[in-house]
């Protein structure tokens, strides 16, 4: 074989070295072993199947998070709400023998008690209020800063003025009405309308797997609308707040209306107490799956990394033998090059 032929093969042989080189140092800079799915042959099929599979438990991860999220705050009020039934619900039960300062004390803190309620109702979350149902942009209670002269408010004092020993049926059934009637309802129009019948808000967590997480202002998960514990509660503190001390001396109707509204309360506490259990639960049952997807999503991303990621101790090792290997091949052809003058200059 000829000088200049042999140059030729080295020249040949270097050009792949150096394609070689390239590639090796591309992956010690980067740590993957290929720039597109196509350089994968024969498993880029299945890194394909492996990145969507991460894809996919990254997204039910996620969306449980926030799930997560957003039924934790609700629980949060819902605690609140029902330490707040808890304890008037109690007051009510010792009205009987109140004072004419301990009756106007009971009528103030009913008063606040219910401000506070509506406020607790149109709580948000990440922007979208949690007791609206799917109207995540209007606040459920919409004069909730105006509860205690709203219009139920109204209609409820207008009813407890009227009081006395016979009438406390009367005056809670027109309590009833005052919270339920379209005129004077303290929720909203599409709590009142298209919210009464629409599904409850659910997470997906898994193919096929979805978890309801709402939780309705006007209604319970029974679907009770007429006396459910947010209607029962704003209606029954309304009607403490509109007691008045002379009512509480005279007696008349008084212990009858109080146990009413006691009793109502307690069912509001038991509701309430319901609904965290439920909640509750459901708060499990996602945070139990997103566990499994993010414990699948460890081994699915080790396997992902196993045809997709380089050994960088193996990969540095042969990008420092490539580099002794095209520099010794230089070497050689400039060795053969100066032979090859030589012959030229005899």
């Amino acid at each position: 074989m000829s000088i200049i032929g042999s140059i030729g093969n080295l020249a040949v042989d270097q050009a792949a070295l150096r394609a070689r080189l390239d590639t090796a140092s591309r992956q010690v800079s980067t740590g993957q072993k290929a720039e597109v799915f196509g350089d994968l042959k024969p498993e880029a099929r299945r890194a394909i199947d492996l990145r969507g599979e991460v894809g996919r438990r990254e997204a039910y991860s996620n969306a449980a998070d926030r799930a997560l999220g957003r039924a934790g705050a609700t629980q949060t009020v819902l605690s609140r709400l029902h330490d707040i039934s808890a304890t008037l619900g109690a007051q009510a039960l010792r009205s009987k023998t109140l004072s004419s300062t301990d009756a106007e004390n009971l009528a103030s803190t009913a008063a606040a008690a219910l401000e506070e309620v509506a406020a607790l109702l149109n709580t948000r979350h990440g922007g979208e209020y949690l007791f609206g149902g799917s109207d995540v942009d209007q606040p459920p209670v919409p004069d909730a800063a105006n509860i205690v002269t709203s219009p139920m408010a109204t209609a409820i004092a207008t009813a407890v003025a009227t009081l006395d020993a016979t009438n406390a049926a009367t005056v809670l059934a027109d309590s009833v009405t005052a919270a339920t009637a379209a005129a004077t309802t303290p929720f909203s129009a599409f709590l009142e309308g298209a919210g009464l019948t629409e599904a409850t808000r659910a997470v997906q967590v898994a193919d096929g797997e979805r978890v309801e997480i709402g939780v309705f202002a006007n209604r319970a998960q029974d679907g009770e609308v007429t006396a459910s514990w947010g209607r029962e509660l704003l209606r029954n503190l309304a009607v403490l707040a509109a007691t008045t001390p002379a009512q509480a001396a005279e007696g008349g109707g008084w212990s009858a209306l109080m146990d009413g509204v006691a009793s109502a309360i307690a069912e509001a506490s038991t509701a309430l107490a319901t609904e965290q259990a439920i909640l509750g639960a459901a708060e499990l049952r996602i945070g139990t799956t997103r566990d499994r997807h993010q414990d699948t999503l460890v081994a699915v991303r080790t396997q992902l990394g196993s045809v997709e990621e380089v050994d960088l101790a193996q990969a540095s090792a042969e990008l420092s033998q490539l580099k002794s290997r095209l520099e010794a091949s230089y070497e050689a052809t400039g060795m053969l090059s100066r032979l090859s003058l030589a012959q030229l200059l005899r």
